[in-house]
């Protein structure tokens, strides 16, 4: 069982519609979570460097610094979660947010409780990596995850991943050769309530591909049962179909 999310969490909201911001602000209130509001991307980076949060909700279209500069700016030196609340809906929006870092994105016009269901799913699997004993460490050929840094070597090369990369390749390598299917890998890494949503395992899925396959061309990591899930294939030599 994941740990509750911590106590009186640090929401940074980061929304230019005054009027938005404030419901947002509100919302997070109402859940005993503590709140500080930027209405420019310039100001959200000054904030989350005074004091970094627990989680940032950021909107995309912001004066000064856009969303993707701040996600960059961030991204940079924290895995802090980072949640898209945005009217961009268009699904090269979704797949570049996802790839820059964000843990998940929702889309204006949206459902204030949903949205509060999602914060605190993603502060609980925050949590869980903070509060988790993690020195252990995953040996595959051409691939090592380091459980306590939370780093992956893939070929000789660090690769970067996001959280949610990160905790997708980490649940597929503790299953070598076992299927995992689409709900139970949507359950486990995003949590309750994303078991169906397989357009956001399939973007995150193809982001790590491309990472992993960057750092060691010569390898295939995951494979795909088609219809049913994904298989960590333990590192084999890329000589067949992924």
């Amino acid at each position: 069982m994941m740990p509750d999310p911590p106590p009186g969490a640090r929401i940074l909201i980061v929304e230019d519609e005054p009027e938005f911001a404030d419901l947002l602000a509100l919302w997070v209130e109402r859940h005993g979570w503590r709140q500080r509001v930027a209405h420019d991307g310039a100001e959200a980076v000054v904030s989350f460097e005074a004091e970094e949060p627990d989680l940032v909700l950021l909107d995309l279209s912001l004066p000064r610094l856009n969303g993707w500069q701040v996600i960059e700016r961030i991204r940079a030196t924290s895995l802090v979660p980072i949640l898209l609340v945005t009217a961009r809906d268009a699904e090269q929006d979704k797949i570049r947010g996802l790839g820059a870092g964000a843990d998940d994105y929702m889309t204006k016009p949206l459902s204030f409780p949903e949205l509060m269901a999602r914060i605190e799913a993603v502060l609980r699997r925050a949590n869980a990596r903070a509060v988790a004993i993690a020195g252990d460490e995953l040996r595959h050929p051409g691939l090592v995850i380091d459980g306590r840094g939370h780093r992956v070597t893939a070929g000789d090369r660090e690769v970067h991943l996001t959280p949610t990369e990160y905790r997708l390749l980490r649940h597929l390598a503790e299953r070598p050769e076992s299927v995992v299917g689409h709900t139970d890998l949507l359950t486990a890494v995003w949590g309750a309530g994303y078991g169906d949503d397989l357009h956001l395992l399939r973007v995150t899925m193809r982001n790590l591909r491309a990472k992993l396959a960057e750092a060691a061309p010569t390898r295939r990591f995951i494979a795909t049962s088609y219809g049913v899930g994904y298989r960590f294939r333990g590192g084999e030599e890329a000589a067949g179909d992924a």
